[in-house]
């Protein structure tokens, strides 16, 4: 089935990769804030940076959608009611393009309040793309923001940032590890996504913070160590992290406890999403480990930090 995500604008590039990870670089089509992929799977409740997902119908000329609308076999696919939705365009009127399906429609029947059917032209310049809604991304992750959590840490992750860096492994589902697991937020989203996870701190106290948070989730499958990130032993089919960072811990120590983690994750894993703060000279610390850079994306968080996530192997 060929569908189309609809994006989240604040960061087109990470919103469009993190499907395309977990689709295994399947061909597709970006346009505006839209993804056309190909694709089986349900990702309601797995995406970060997404909106909605539609089913893609067929793709049109502008000027010929009169016809090519009338030539769609619309019984087939509205057997109740329907609404039509249009996307980026100020001139053609919903309904104009809902009076053309409803003449081709054997008991037609129009609901705008609450339809069975939502039927969306997305307009891209002279292109249309008609789509049916299958559903919107669940944003349940919202309510688990660090603010929101019994034990809080200040500089705990966005579920939402959570939720994209455990696409970007590829993964839909196996072991991960977060060897600097601080209160828990990407172990809380891993947990929710189906993950067997594992968690390391280096503070008790962190760990104890991470411990409550998942089990006030209803996440009680977990192990969670007192550990330094240096010393990691098993095998885990990835590594998701957010590096310590701090205006009072910038320099070579900070640089010295990077590299000391890449090196021991490389014997552990074959893939890692990082997140470096802007400030650390992170290529130069990858460069003389065994990693390499796949993919990086700038995440701006705020004026006085920004953050890049980068996907390595």
């Amino acid at each position: 089935m060929k569908l189309i995500f609809e994006l989240n604008k604040s960061n087109l590039n990470l919103a469009k990769e993190e499907i395309i990870y977990l689709e295994k670089d399947k061909s597709f089509k970006f346009f505006d804030n839209y993804l056309l992929i190909e694709s089986e799977k349900d990702y309601s409740k797995r995406l970060g940076f997404s909106h909605r997902i539609f089913e893609f119908l067929f793709k049109s000329n502008k000027s010929k959608l009169n016809e090519k609308i009338e030539k769609y076999d619309w019984d087939s696919l509205i057997k109740k009611t329907f609404c039509v939705r249009i996307k980026n365009d100020k001139y053609i009127t919903e309904k104009n393009l809902s009076s053309l399906i409803w003449k081709n429609l054997k008991k037609p029947n129009v609901n705008l309040k609450n339809p069975d059917t939502i039927i969306f032209f997305i307009f891209n310049k002279e292109e249309v793309y008609c789509c049916r809604f299958i559903t919107d991304i669940d944003k349940s992750y919202l309510s688990r923001k660090a603010h929101m959590r019994p034990k809080l840490h200040p500089s705990s992750l966005d579920p939402r940032l959570a939720r994209v860096c455990i696409n970007l492994t590829g993964l839909k589902n196996g072991k991960i590890l977060d060897p600097f697991c601080g209160s828990g937020g990407i172990l809380i989203e891993a947990g929710f996504m189906g993950f067997n996870i594992t968690g390391y701190d280096l503070f008790k106290k962190q760990i104890e913070y991470c411990k409550v948070n998942l089990m006030h989730y209803g996440i009680n499958k977990f192990n969670i160590k007192q550990r330094d990130s240096s010393t990691i032993e098993k095998k885990f089919d990835a590594i998701v992290t957010d590096l310590p960072y701090g205006k009072n811990s910038k320099g070579k120590n900070l640089d010295e406890l990077y590299l000391n983690f890449l090196n021991s994750a490389h014997q552990s894993t074959k893939r890692m999403v990082v997140i470096f703060p802007s400030w650390s000279e992170y290529k130069k610390i990858i460069k003389i480990t065994k990693w390499k850079i796949k993919n990086e994306f700038e995440i701006y968080i705020h004026k006085s930090l920004t953050r890049y996530i980068v996907v390595l192997n």
